[in-house]
């Protein structure tokens, strides 16, 4: 929906209320729109009573980490993936995203209370811990060597990552390094990411990091110059922390590929699926006290002894740690799947009366987030309405891209014949 300033303020106040907060952390990531956005969140806070540490620009991961640590909630400027022009709020309570519960709270209503005897403060903070946290995790020098091309995206990975790789060992080449500077995509998993595949190949880097806008989405390019999935890199990752852990459960999307599940089950793991988006991974991670989850799509791994949100530094240190130890056959150790994604456009009403259809139709079906159906050992599709707009997510996975691709177009067909 479209957001005004009034908008701004009204869901700051509900938050602070909501919270019950007495002091509140502020972000943003480098869109233009961010400062001003940023200023009517902290008259907001500040006219509640609440004190505000505004952080200026630092990455989402940064914000819950701070969110986490400090017992604080948070409110992190960004639009995400989303394109430059674009702009909203994430709220974030003790290191988690709200609720929706919460949400509904901080969305409805304003519920102003003029209170002139209660005056909150904003002061600023020029540090986090974030990046040292990471390096007590991963260690000082123990990427040492490693050469790693970074494309910034001209995003709020800029304030952490080229220091934070230096200080783990690392030769780092940087791109779109210049913050609020959008040359391509904001959504790395979007854009064919040319220059830092070139640059891979240019330099012999052993790895390429593609980032967002916000630094929570990471896309990998492989040493030979390819561009890998969110899935494979999610994959990649979870296979590195799995097998040094104890860890027994991992929690991923209904619409994350089957190749987790072949990882988890090397190491006696099993893999728990939730509906489709970071929030209901983490909602499911807490219900089943698993500490690993993550979600395909977009290259997010969330790790809770670290952070209750998709950590794209985090994933990037585990993969470059692996190379780092096994070289660049760390790439080969797991499978990589092939996925195909649609969007129909179907009355939302016919759509949902669809979707019940072909799951009658198939036995077996998991009906976690809309229809999956497996079409063998190692397909799947995938149906869902969208909740905001009349369009159906068909997604498939197969072995090759042709065969996924064959199953969105016939599932796509079947949708549309049923809403005739």
């Amino acid at each position: 929906m479209d957001m005004t300033l009034a908008d701004v303020a009204r869901f700051a106040d509900n938050f602070g209320r909501v919270a019950n907060a007495t002091e509140v952390l502020l972000a943003r990531d480098t869109r233009k729109t961010g400062p001003v956005i940023s200023r009517a969140v902290v008259g907001a806070l500040v006219g509640r009573g609440i004190s505000v540490v505004d952080f200026g620009v630092i990455s989402t991961p940064a914000l819950f980490r701070e969110s986490l640590t400090r017992g604080r909630p948070a409110v992190m400027v960004t639009a995400s993936h989303n394109e430059p022009e674009y702009n909203g709020l994430k709220f974030i309570v003790d290191g988690k995203g709200i609720d929706r519960s919460s949400f509904d709270q901080v969305a409805g209503p304003a519920r102003w209370e003029l209170s002139p005897l209660r005056q909150g403060s904003v002061r600023r903070s020029m540090t986090t811990s974030y990046a040292d946290d990471l390096v007590k995790r991963f260690g000082e020098g123990s990427c040492d060597g490693v050469k790693v091309a970074l494309d910034l995206g001209g995003g709020a990975a800029i304030t952490h990552a080229v220091p934070l790789l230096r200080r783990l060992g690392c030769l780092v080449t940087s791109m779109n390094d210049a913050p609020g500077v959008f040359s391509r995509r904001v959504d790395p998993t979007a854009d064919e990411l040319a220059l830092l595949r070139r640059m891979v190949k240019t330099k012999e880097c052993d790895v390429g990091l593609a980032f967002d806008c916000d630094g929570d989405r990471l896309v990998i390019v492989d040493d030979a110059g390819n561009k890998r999935t969110g899935d494979y890199m999610l994959t990649l990752a979870l296979a590195q922390i799995l097998a040094e852990s104890k860890e027994k459960s991992v929690v991923v999307s209904v619409d994350t590929t089957q190749a987790v599940d072949i990882v988890a089950g090397e190491v006696g793991a099993k893999v728990l699926r939730s509906k489709v988006g970071e929030a209901n991974v983490v909602s499911k991670m807490f219900e089943n006290g698993a500490r690993l989850g993550g979600e395909g799509s977009s290259g997010g791994l969330i790790d809770g002894s670290f952070n209750y949100c998709r950590d794209s530094l985090l994933a990037a240190l585990t993969i470059i740690r692996a190379l780092k130890r096994k070289g660049r056959k760390a790439y080969g150790e797991v499978k990589s799947f092939q996925q195909h994604r649609v969007a129909v456009a179907l009355p939302q009403s016919k759509a949902l009366r669809a979707i019940k259809v072909l799951a009658e139709r198939s036995k077996g079906a998991d009906t976690t987030d809309g229809v999956k159906i497996w079409l063998s050992k190692r397909s799947w599709v995938l149906i869902r309405a969208s909740g905001t707009e009349d369009v159906v997510r068909v997604s498939a996975e197969a072995e090759t891209a042709s065969k996924a691709s064959d199953a969105t177009r016939a599932y796509s067909a079947k949708l549309k014949e049923l809403c005739r």
